[in-house]
Protein backbone atom coordinates (compact mmCIF):
# COMPACT_ATOMS: atom_id res chain seq x y z
CA UNK A 1 0.00 0.00 0.00
CA UNK A 2 1.18 3.44 -1.13
CA UNK A 3 1.19 6.27 1.63
CA UNK A 4 -1.38 8.87 1.34
CA UNK A 5 -0.36 11.92 0.08
CA UNK A 6 -1.59 15.38 2.47
CA UNK A 7 -3.71 17.71 0.07
CA UNK A 8 -2.46 21.29 0.68
CA UNK A 9 -3.15 22.72 3.86
CA UNK A 10 -6.68 23.97 3.79
CA UNK A 11 -7.18 28.11 3.84
CA UNK A 12 -10.06 27.46 6.73
CA UNK A 13 -11.92 24.82 8.82
CA UNK A 14 -14.64 25.95 6.81
CA UNK A 15 -12.71 24.66 3.73
CA UNK A 16 -11.55 21.63 5.53
CA UNK A 17 -15.09 20.82 6.14
CA UNK A 18 -16.24 21.33 2.29
CA UNK A 19 -12.97 18.67 1.28
CA UNK A 20 -14.74 16.21 3.85
CA UNK A 21 -17.90 16.52 3.02
CA UNK A 22 -16.85 15.95 -0.69
CA UNK A 23 -15.53 12.70 -0.14
CA UNK A 24 -18.56 11.43 1.56
CA UNK A 25 -21.09 9.12 0.28
CA UNK A 26 -18.25 8.27 -2.60
CA UNK A 27 -16.05 5.11 -3.03
CA UNK A 28 -13.64 6.20 -0.22
CA UNK A 29 -16.05 7.02 2.91
CA UNK A 30 -15.12 4.62 5.60
CA UNK A 31 -18.72 4.82 7.06
CA UNK A 32 -20.58 4.60 4.02
CA UNK A 33 -22.18 7.70 4.79
CA UNK A 34 -25.79 7.50 3.97
CA UNK A 35 -27.02 11.54 4.91
CA UNK A 36 -24.98 14.20 5.95
CA UNK A 37 -25.12 17.84 7.54
CA UNK A 38 -23.14 20.78 8.45
CA UNK A 39 -23.69 22.68 11.89
CA UNK A 40 -25.85 20.84 14.24
CA UNK A 41 -26.40 23.36 16.87
CA UNK A 42 -27.43 21.89 20.26
CA UNK A 43 -27.49 23.00 23.87
CA UNK A 44 -23.75 21.98 24.50
CA UNK A 45 -23.07 23.53 21.04
CA UNK A 46 -22.29 23.31 17.79
CA UNK A 47 -21.36 20.45 15.89
CA UNK A 48 -19.74 20.64 12.39
CA UNK A 49 -20.69 17.53 10.76
CA UNK A 50 -23.18 15.23 11.60
CA UNK A 51 -24.19 11.75 8.95
CA UNK A 52 -26.00 8.81 9.14
CA UNK A 53 -24.87 5.49 8.01
CA UNK A 54 -26.58 3.07 6.15
CA UNK A 55 -27.67 1.33 9.89
CA UNK A 56 -28.95 4.93 10.97
CA UNK A 57 -26.30 5.70 13.23
CA UNK A 58 -25.11 8.86 13.88
CA UNK A 59 -21.31 10.16 13.60
CA UNK A 60 -20.35 13.60 14.66
CA UNK A 61 -17.24 15.02 13.40
CA UNK A 62 -15.37 18.39 14.88
CA UNK A 63 -12.95 19.97 12.58
CA UNK A 64 -9.85 22.04 13.86
CA UNK A 65 -7.26 23.15 11.26
CA UNK A 66 -4.77 22.58 14.97
CA UNK A 67 -5.48 22.71 18.42
CA UNK A 68 -6.75 18.87 18.04
CA UNK A 69 -7.39 19.12 22.02
CA UNK A 70 -10.22 21.49 21.67
CA UNK A 71 -11.85 19.75 19.31
CA UNK A 72 -11.29 16.10 21.27
CA UNK A 73 -13.37 18.31 23.98
CA UNK A 74 -15.65 18.97 22.06
CA UNK A 75 -15.89 15.36 20.29
CA UNK A 76 -16.08 13.71 23.53
CA UNK A 77 -19.36 16.05 24.35
CA UNK A 78 -20.94 14.47 21.45
CA UNK A 79 -20.67 11.26 22.69
CA UNK A 80 -24.18 12.51 24.03
CA UNK A 81 -26.16 12.19 20.72
CA UNK A 82 -23.91 10.46 18.79
CA UNK A 83 -22.82 6.78 18.24
CA UNK A 84 -19.57 7.54 17.12
CA UNK A 85 -17.12 10.97 17.21
CA UNK A 86 -14.26 12.20 15.21
CA UNK A 87 -11.83 15.22 15.11
CA UNK A 88 -10.93 15.87 11.73
CA UNK A 89 -8.08 17.73 10.66
CA UNK A 90 -5.55 18.29 8.35
CA UNK A 91 -2.99 15.74 7.25
CA UNK A 92 -0.03 17.04 8.67
CA UNK A 93 -1.70 18.09 12.30
CA UNK A 94 -3.65 14.75 12.30
CA UNK A 95 -0.31 12.75 11.80
CA UNK A 96 0.97 15.20 15.06
CA UNK A 97 -2.45 14.32 17.16
CA UNK A 98 -1.80 10.62 16.33
CA UNK A 99 1.11 10.74 18.97
CA UNK A 100 -1.41 11.06 21.32
CA UNK A 101 -3.44 7.91 20.27
CA UNK A 102 -3.92 6.90 24.16
CA UNK A 103 -6.22 10.40 24.86
CA UNK A 104 -8.68 9.44 21.89
CA UNK A 105 -8.75 5.70 23.20
CA UNK A 106 -9.95 6.67 26.54
CA UNK A 107 -12.60 9.78 25.56
CA UNK A 108 -13.85 6.79 22.57
CA UNK A 109 -13.10 9.69 20.41
CA UNK A 110 -11.61 8.51 16.44
CA UNK A 111 -9.16 11.08 14.36
CA UNK A 112 -9.02 11.14 10.73
CA UNK A 113 -7.77 12.98 7.62
CA UNK A 114 -8.49 14.24 4.22
CA UNK A 115 -5.82 13.39 1.33
CA UNK A 116 -6.17 13.58 -2.39
CA UNK A 117 -6.96 9.81 -2.15
CA UNK A 118 -9.98 10.66 0.24
CA UNK A 119 -11.13 10.44 4.04
CA UNK A 120 -8.16 8.77 6.02
CA UNK A 121 -9.06 7.23 9.39
CA UNK A 122 -6.30 7.29 11.74
CA UNK A 123 -8.01 6.38 14.69
CA UNK A 124 -11.30 4.61 14.87
CA UNK A 125 -13.92 6.25 17.44
CA UNK A 126 -15.76 3.21 19.79
CA UNK A 127 -19.12 2.98 19.39
CA UNK A 128 -21.32 3.79 22.28
CA UNK A 129 -25.32 4.23 23.05
CA UNK A 130 -26.11 8.24 23.14
CA UNK A 131 -27.70 9.11 26.30
CA UNK A 132 -29.77 12.01 24.74
CA UNK A 133 -31.50 9.95 22.11
CA UNK A 134 -33.84 12.72 21.82
CA UNK A 135 -30.53 14.82 20.22
CA UNK A 136 -29.95 11.55 18.34
CA UNK A 137 -33.30 11.83 16.69
CA UNK A 138 -33.04 15.41 15.92
CA UNK A 139 -29.74 14.59 14.59
CA UNK A 140 -31.07 12.18 12.24
CA UNK A 141 -33.94 14.73 10.85
CA UNK A 142 -31.35 17.10 10.05
CA UNK A 143 -29.39 14.62 8.20
CA UNK A 144 -32.14 13.76 6.35
CA UNK A 145 -33.89 17.13 5.35
CA UNK A 146 -30.32 18.31 3.63
CA UNK A 147 -31.03 15.23 1.03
Amino acid sequence: MTPQKPIAKPFSEADLVIDFCRNLTGQHDPWRTKNFATEFQYSRGRTDIVMTDGNGRIIAVEAKLSKWRDALNQAYRNGCFAHKSYVLLPARAAKRAERFMPEFERRSVGLCSVTKDGIVVLIDSAESLPIQPNLTQRAVLLTESVR
